[in-house]
């Protein structure tokens, strides 16, 4: 992979967001509720969607899905812990802390399908699928038991399952999963409804992106933005192509793998820091640095990863 069919498949991602950023600003288009409901359309019900269709017809016969899990899950819990061990020197307050905790681990959901896609056509759909079915839930747990932890958000045990348990995107890789397990093709009438749903999720969840980003103050919060940002966009991926190669993750997956783990955060995480009690303000700024920052990172992790992984 040369770094030129890297920037290509980023033209359309970027385009995308860009577009989003620019229509926000015209007459027509900048009410909140306007964008509150696009976003909840695409949240809750288009990616949802996608995600249900890429992972109930993938086939995983090919696919280690213990050693990929294994090299997902352990560079995220890493990199979580040194946020944790590095609490007052990252954050001056709880609240601050929740939300580089959400800042070093979670990840745009419609880049990566798109980029996995772009770069690794059907298959790479198929993988992504995968990726965030592991991904989604594990960020989502360590990011509620930050605020468990912490005690500005909920208050037991119950409580995080249900936060997870009932995540749109978990719903729609889980009930995927089960569908994929039944062998059972899927209903034509069914895929004429999902397929034009599925089609949609990521340029309008791509141009939610791009309305999103606010202009931020980098000297408020610098410290924070900077450590945050850091650990995402090159720990988090180097500590994640060491695992590749040590679980001996094949090739594909394992760079789809990578792609996930290289992206900026993701919105998801300013919804979760307002219910619960996070600074919702270091947050939205940290996703849009890190979004920004991406577009230099990204090509180089990829390119960096293609010459360790073969």
């Amino acid at each position: 992979m040369s770094l030129v069919p890297v920037l290509l498949a980023l033209v359309p991602v970027a385009a995308l967001i860009l577009l989003g950023t620019g229509l926000r600003r015209l007459p027509g288009f900048t009410s909140p509720d306007f964008w509150s409901g696009a976003e909840k359309l695409a949240y809750y019900c288009l990616l949802p969607v996608l995600l249900f269709s890429n992972v109930a017809e993938v086939s995983v016969a090919h696919v280690p899905l213990g050693r990929l899990a294994l090299a997902l899950v352990a560079p995220t819990v890493i990199v979580s812990l040194i946020i944790i061990a590095a609490r007052r020197i990252v954050a001056r307050d709880l609240p601050s802390f929740t939300s580089v905790l959400q800042g070093g681990i979670r990840f745009n959901t419609y880049i990566g399908l798109s980029l996995s896609v772009s770069l690794f056509g059907a298959e790479g759909g198929a993988l992504a699928a995968i990726v965030a079915a592991v991904l989604v839930p594990t960020v989502n747990i360590i990011s509620s038991l930050g605020f468990e932890f912490l005690r500005t958000g909920p208050s037991s045990l119950a409580a995080i399952v249900r936060t997870v348990a009932t995540n749109p995107l978990v719903l729609g890789c889980a009930t995927g999963g089960v569908f994929n397990l039944t062998g059972a093709p899927m209903p034509e009438v069914v895929d004429s409804v999902l397929s034009p749903l599925a089609a949609a999720a990521l340029p309008i969840g791509l141009i939610c992106v791009g309305a999103g980003l606010r202009p931020v103050s980098i000297r408020d919060h610098a410290g924070a933005m900077a450590t945050s940002s850091v650990l995402k966009l090159l720990v988090l991926p180097g500590l994640t192509i060491l695992a590749l190669v040590l679980f001996d993750v094949p090739r594909t997956a394992a760079m789809v793998a990578l792609i996930f783990q290289a992206l900026a955060t993701a919105s998801s995480g300013y919804v979760m820091a307002r219910q619960l009690g996070g600074n919702s303000d270091l947050i939205a700024a940290l996703i849009a640095v890190q979004t920004l920052l991406m577009l230099l990172t990204l090509p180089l992790v990829l390119l960096i990863g293609q010459t360790v992984l073969g």
